[in-house]
């Protein structure tokens, strides 16, 4: 190779390393809100984290029944709400019948052979999320 390609190819290589190196993470910008809201020792506290479900009442938004379904009540009732393993079914279950059912677990009532189950799984539910589930599993 002759010295001017070499210096050539040399400073093209520079060229292209400098230009394909790695870029250094950087910490995700925090809102200028939480900032001023945050406690003056905030740097020694743990993040905390967001509540799994935002109550609907809350946020405004519609209840995803199904989603809320098969997150909390289907492993036990079924896909189809056809009832598993000695779990009452609840396919042919009246709407109003299922609210009253849900209220009264979330308010600590013995409704049924499965209280101590259903109790604590009630519990958290909104009004609008226990309207939500009776209608879409009502008949």
């Amino acid at each position: 190779m002759t010295p001017n390609k070499t210096l050539l190819t040399l400073a093209l290589l520079s060229l292209l390393s400098a230009c394909g190196g790695k870029e250094e993470p950087q910490a995700p910008a925090v809102p200028e809100a939480a900032v001023e809201a945050a406690p003056a020792d905030a740097g020694a506290m743990p993040a905390q984290e967001a509540p799994a479900e935002p109550a609907a009442a809350e946020s405004g938004d519609m209840v995803d029944a199904s989603s809320l379904y098969a997150k909390r009540c289907a492993s036990c009732h079924g896909d189809m709400a056809q009832g598993v393993a000695g779990n009452p079914a609840l396919d042919k279950l009246a709407a109003k019948d299922i609210q009253s059912k849900l209220e009264a677990y979330r308010a600590g009532q013995q409704a049924g052979p499965k209280s101590a189950i259903m109790i604590p799984i009630a519990k958290n539910l909104t009004d609008e999320q226990i309207a939500a589930l009776a209608q879409y599993l009502g008949s």
